[in-house]
């Protein structure tokens, strides 16, 4: 009965978002570059991006927020984490990325009952693209001074265990575009993803996310504003131009991922229903071998398939390695996309405590996402997970 009622769930779910996608998502390539808002396309964390954008039934912890946000339901206790992103090599763009998660659980004092309300995270996102030399008609050659475009957003995050199987959550993201220091544009998107883990050590994965789903966003301020004379007026009067609405870059992720355990020596006695029975999960195996898959519906670009392959020994050493493919990527005529393809990255996790007494780490996370321009992209980040 239980498993009917998982499988009834999942399903449900799954309808849900397909039905709310079907209006949604009828873009084709002719309408590529007609959104805004692209860097909410940017993946600014070092362990995610190792495997471009496969993980989205696999990722778990803070760095969710960005590939499925029901992965941050995976959060024990606190996490802290930071990410640098020297983005297209040799173009001078940078990415910032820091945010903070904190595990709902309150103890019941009488009777020791722990209640779990979720967890909640912030995070924050910038891209900067350095000084740019002002000019104007009259002056093309510059010597006016420079501007720093800035592109940021930050998100409010929430996500839930609800049972063994199934994980949800939500954010909300403040969107902020500057194009120079009077003139931008500011509205909001909101994210909804949902994973569900089945097997007998919960080690298959189905991962759905809806992203960037918001009203349309438009440039305003006095940068957009003119001095001039009207209809033979003796004095100027200011006229303020309006910017034309874009929509934002509204995406459907689908995941599935796979975990391949090697349990070692620590186990070598029990049998599988032994291990079942102990509660023993993936991160109790010696070595993991993940194999992870998704496909990603653009609304305003071509779809992406990506598959992903990651290596893990405990929780100490992680590699991983993916591939995205875009149609006519490797056409100049027809290529929408810088990226060439491959990623790759790896994490080191330090323990702070001694074995047994708890499971606290310091990761450090690497990736490098190949470009068929500039230079790449290598992201590093520094992650504190109590």
């Amino acid at each position: 009965m239980n498993k009917l009622y998982r499988t009834l769930i999942i399903c449900t779910l799954v309808g849900v978002f397909t039905a709310l996608s079907v209006n949604l998502f009828a873009g084709n390539r002719d309408r590529s570059g007609q959104a805004g808002a692209q860097h909410l396309l940017i993946d600014p964390w070092a362990r995610s991006t190792g495997w471009g954008t496969a993980g989205v039934a696999e990722i778990r912890g803070l760095e969710a927020v960005y590939s499925n946000i029901a992965g941050m339901a995976f959060v024990n206790k606190t996490e802290l984490a930071f990410s640098h992103t020297q983005y297209w090599v040799g173009s001078g763009n940078s990415i910032n990325s820091f945010g903070i998660s904190q595990a709902l659980k309150f103890k019941n004092k009488e009777t020791g009952q722990v209640r779990d309300f979720g967890v909640l995270g912030i995070t924050f996102f910038s891209m900067g693209f350095g000084d740019i030399d002002i000019t104007t008609n009259s002056q093309p050659e510059g010597n006016m001074g420079t501007f720093s475009p800035k592109l940021t957003y930050i998100g409010i995050h929430y996500a839930k265990k609800f049972n063994d199987y199934i994980y949800g959550g939500a954010s909300v993201k403040i969107v902020t575009e500057n194009a120079t220091a009077d003139a931008k544009a500011t509205g909001f998107a909101i994210d909804a993803g949902i994973q569900y883990l089945t097997g007998k050590f919960k080690n298959f994965k189905i991962g759905i996310t809806m992203k960037n789903i918001g009203v349309p966003m438009s440039f305003s301020g006095d940068g957009l504003a003119i001095r001039a004379v009207i209809n033979s007026a003796f004095h100027e009067q200011t006229l303020e131009q309006r910017s034309a609405p874009y929509e934002l870059p509204a995406c459907l992720v689908l995941g599935l991922s796979y975990d391949f355990l090697i349990w070692g020596k620590d186990y070598a006695d029990m049998s599988t229903q032994e291990k079942v029975d102990e509660l023993l999960t993936r991160d109790d195996a010696a070595n993991r071998i993940t194999l992870a898959g998704s496909f990603t519906a653009n609304s305003f670009s071509r779809d992406i398939f990506a598959v992903g392959l990651e290596y893990a020994y405990r929780q100490i050493f992680m590699v991983r390695a993916g591939y995205n493919f875009e149609g006519g990527m490797w056409d100049p005529a027809t290529c929408t996309t810088t990226y060439a393809g491959p990623s790759v990255g790896a994490t080191f996790g330090i323990p702070l405590q001694k074995k047994g007494k708890g499971n606290s780490r310091i990761y450090l996370d690497y990736s490098y996402r190949f470009t068929n321009r500039w230079g790449g992209n290598h992201s590093v980040g520094l992650k504190l997970a109590l």
